[in-house]
């Protein structure tokens, strides 16, 4: 930090020392592999100076644990689980309760569902470390709950460096699977046009309903959609990767020094697996029953593209400019094709059904940021850093793609044809997210004889814009001819011979609603005071207040217009504004050079997001459950406490012990409305009375020296946590008034009638919460520093995903035992062999309600082989 503050010494020479410590270190880690300097020493100085409780992990631990990108990489982090493979929970609290940096600045998200940044878009190439802190401090959003993710890109090499890598890959569930022609540049991440909507559509839209067209016109508007969907099987390529580093640091004048690094990365994998979605149960006779479940292959295409270019230039040691550009894109195209059964088959012998789905997105992220940091000795070592930072990111899914075919059996087979009685559906989505965040601070230290003082007062400025459309079309498959539907290809059934047969008819219909198209936005100005006190060699006090002004607003639209779907009194009820003061209080005493105590009050916030307060549904990418939001819904004010002990020895081994409690008003919550039997379960985001979360978190690293030197180099790590929570969905108790719940459920359901409330557990735990989660690594570092292995389990207990209704228990995400294995050669000074095995124990993904899988998804073990070598 600029014009840090430092015992006794000049900030600047402070600061300049430290960088050179940690030069010295993070080469040490490349050339030796060590398990102590290289995945633990070089981060627990940075840990153990911190003001607020806080976790980190650097580029050599992540690389020793083989994980692929952020989100794996933090699930190894105490008290954190991953979710979806997209979204960390932090201490319990889903993924809404935590917030992520990109280099300490705000990012947009680009998923349509959820405001915060889906972490599996971050490979791990592109991280220089990755910090999670739990305790609150002022110069963070008040946007804070569980913690707050600072994802710390790759910074300027202090010498030169190239450096090329490859990887080649297969997971051994990848046999012949169900596959579709797609596009000419699905290779490169890319649709080459073959899935976007056509124009014909755009124009017929505007002209009018297109349900209204004779069947000539809708057989030609047809005509125009991708129908080279074949979901044939296909053999599947290996996993394959390179990734190229190039930089330096140029001495310009005495002083001056100007450095760059330009690093780029490719994945292309694939996974194969099963899967099963149970969408709908119901209970009879005190018998449970399933009413509609789809049950098959599932096929996942995904590449990845990720490119770095760094400028920094140091004008001398008080003044240093940083000029920071990321671009990300992660690509994912998935086919399912399953059996199929709702109430009309499932207890058919003779019939039955098959659904083939299509999910296609592109997601990109791009990011700019200049920073500046600047040292005025001679002004009393005042310290200024600023930085502008300016981030979109895009989502494009043109793809979407869902049918149905109708098998009866023939003797000792099936005959197919498509389904009369459920349509075609085609969606296209688009979704574009900016923002901009620009800010600073000033900070002064003050020396005295046996204390010292910093004071820091700064401002952080956030201008958020998002704009988003969905379009859906369905095609009636009661329109079409009989003698037509025959068949159990879809390319074969639409062939553009038989759309031309002039008794070929069919009818279109646009199922966009209100509100699919969207615009939104999000303006949060900040103003923020710290002071931080060293008193003799024990105790550090560190304080502050943050006051924020948050103002948002999302205005729906009408179907393919720029008209407002809400008049009147509703747009005056759009916007949402508040503004508050947060504050926070940290107190760490040193008990020796080695053991410290820490503690932690602060009073934060969570806010609705775009989606929370939109009555439109959309579908939940983990349950496929039917998602919409209340327009009343209230944000949510957290009270936070963290106590930890810490002991850091001189080896790098570590213990720490901490407890933290969290008093949540009004949490936000998803509960499952009453819906129709037949269908995906229909959730509300709404706010429940109360909740609370508390819990013990153990972290250590040890190692066997204590069985003889001959072990001296091998070692365990590990974190586990035990914790409770329970939030109150309606803790008002008169039967005269109705709580927040109630009062929004009247709302989403239309009514000015009471309503009874549906779930089954008005006291439960939070969704999302395990009550316990373990991390262990088994390490060895050969004596030569050539070899180095490392065994990783991985596991969190059952958590909520869907709270229970009318009678239904809560359905919960089982445990997932993950073990992997990761070996590491360097067979040279510069070059790096590695292999890994992920998921050795071949668990599969399971979410359990009243004894019924409702979801179950293969993963499969993965083996990979990856070389690298640095010139």
């Amino acid at each position: 930090m600029a014009g840090g503050f430092s015992l006794g010494v000049n900030a600047a020479e402070a600061e300049a020392a430290e960088e050179d410590l940690q030069d010295i270190e993070m080469e040490e880690t490349v050339v030796t592999g060590s398990r102590l300097q290289g995945s633990a020493q070089a981060v627990l100085g940075e840990r153990k100076d911190q003001a607020f409780v806080a976790d980190i992990l650097g580029s050599e631990q992540i690389s020793r644990t083989g994980d692929g990108d952020a989100a794996s990489a933090l699930r190894r982090v105490t008290g954190l689980t991953l979710v979806d493979g997209k979204f960390i929970y932090i201490r319990g609290l889903g993924e809404r309760y935590s917030s992520t940096l990109l280099n300490a600045a705000s990012v947009p998200s680009p998923d349509p569902t959820r405001s915060v940044l889906p972490l599996d878009l971050f490979p791990s190439s592109v991280i220089e470390s990755l910090s999670v802190q739990k305790s609150y401090s002022p110069d963070l959003p008040a946007y804070f709950a569980g913690g707050n993710v600072n994802i710390r890109t790759k910074s300027i090499p202090n010498e030169s460096i190239f450096k090329i890598g490859g990887k080649l890959g297969y997971n051994f569930d990848n046999e012949k699977s169900p596959w579709y022609a797609g596009g000419g540049d699905d290779s490169i991440g890319s649709d080459d046009g073959t899935r976007e909507l056509p124009a014909a559509f755009e124009q017929a839209f505007q002209a009018g309903d297109i349900s209204t067209l004779s069947g000539p016109e809708s057989v030609a508007l047809l005509g125009t959609l991708n129908r080279d969907i074949s979901a044939r099987a296909e053999s599947v390529d290996p996993d394959i990767g390179f990734n190229v580093t190039f930089g330096d640091k140029i001495d310009v004048a005495d002083e001056s020094q100007f450095g760059f690094l330009a690093a780029v990365s490719y994945k292309n994998e694939w996974q194969v697996g099963n899967e099963r979605n149970v969408n709908n149960l119901a209970s009879s006779g005190g018998q449970i029953r399933i009413n509609e479940f789809a049950d098959g292959a599932s096929t996942e295409h995904e590449v990845k593209w990720s490119g770095l270019l760094n400028f920094g230039y140091d004008f001398d040691a008080n003044h240093s400019f940083e000029f920071n550009n990321i671009y990300l894109k992660d690509t994912k195209d998935r086919l399912r094709d399953r059996q199929f059964e709702n109430t009309n088959t499932i207890n058919e012998p003779d019939e039955s059904r098959r659904k083939v789905d299509i999910l296609y997105e592109e997601r990109e992220l791009f990011s700019n940021q200049l920073k500046g940091r600047h040292n005025f000795p001679e002004w009393y070592n005042v310290g200024v850093d600023w930085y502008y930072s300016r981030s979109e990111t895009e989502r494009f899914a043109p793809g979407g793609f869902e049918t149905t075919f109708r098998l009866d059996r023939a003797g000792s087979g099936f005959t197919s044809q498509l389904a009369r009685d459920i349509n075609t559906t085609y969606s296209f989505q688009k979704l574009d997210d900016e923002v901009e965040n620009w800010g600073g601070n000033v900070s002064i230290p003050f020396y005295f004889d046996d204390w010292n003082l910093e004071l820091k007062a700064g401002v952080d400025f956030i201008d958020k814009q998002r704009n988003a459309e969905n379009i859906g079309i369905t095609v009636q498959t009661f329109s079409i001819p009989a003698q037509f539907l025959p068949g159990s290809d879809f390319s074969q059934i639409f062939s553009d011979g038989n759309l031309s047969q002039a008794d070929f008819t069919v009818r279109l219909d646009d199922t966009t609603a209100d509100g699919d198209k969207y615009i939104a936005a999000t303006l949060n100005d900040a103003y923020y005071f710290m002071a931080s006190a060293e008193i003799g060699a024990e105790w550090r006090v560190t304080g502050g207040l943050r006051y924020e002004d948050f103002r948002q607003v999302s205005v729906p639209f009408q179907p393919h217009s720029n008209f407002f779907s809400v008049e009147g009194e509703e747009i005056a009820e759009l916007p949402l504004a508040e503004d508050d003061v947060f504050g926070s209080f940290a107190v760490t005493y040193s008990i020796d050079s080695e053991m410290q105590l820490r503690f932690n009050v602060s009073q934060t916030t969570i806010r609705p997001d775009f989606r929370d307060v939109s009555t439109s549904f959309y579908i939940d990418p983990l349950t496929e459950f039917l998602v919409r939001g209340s327009t009343s819904l209230q944000g949510s004010d957290i009270d936070n406490f963290d106590f930890r002990w810490e002991w850091y020895m001189e080896t790098g081994e570590n213990l720490s012990v901490a407890f933290f409690y969290k008093d949540i008003t009004n949490p936000i919550e998803q509960i499952e409305l009453p819906s129709a039997t037949e269908g995906a379960p229909q959730l509300l985001t709404a706010n429940a009375s109360d909740g609370e979360v508390f819990g013990l978190e153990v972290e250590f690293l040890k190692d066997f020296s204590f069985l003889g030197d001959e072990y001296a180099n091998f070692f365990a790590s590990g974190n586990f946590t035990v914790s409770e929570s329970e939030v109150n969905i309606c803790s008002d108790n008169d039967p005269n008034t109705l709580c927040l719940f109630e009062e929004q459920l009247k709302e989403a359901l239309n009514t000015t009638e009471s309503v009874t409330s549906v779930i089954t557990n008005n006291s439960r735990r939070l969704i999302g919460h395990s009550e316990w989660v373990v991390n262990l690594q088994l390490g060895w570092d050969s004596l030569d520093g050539e070899h180095a292995a490392t065994l990783v389990y991985n596991v969190f207990g059952p958590r909520i995903i869907v709270p229970g209704v009318n009678g239904f228990e809560d359905a919960e995400e089982l445990s997932f035992d993950s073990l992997d294995a990761v070996y590491t050669w360097y067979p040279t000074y510069d070059s790096t062999f590695k292999v890994k095995l992920k998921n050795i124990l071949d668990e599969e993904k399971t979410i359990r309600q009243e004894g019924v899988d409702i979801l179950r998804e293969t993963v499969g073990t993965e083996f990979s082989v990856e070389y690298s070598h640095e010139f």
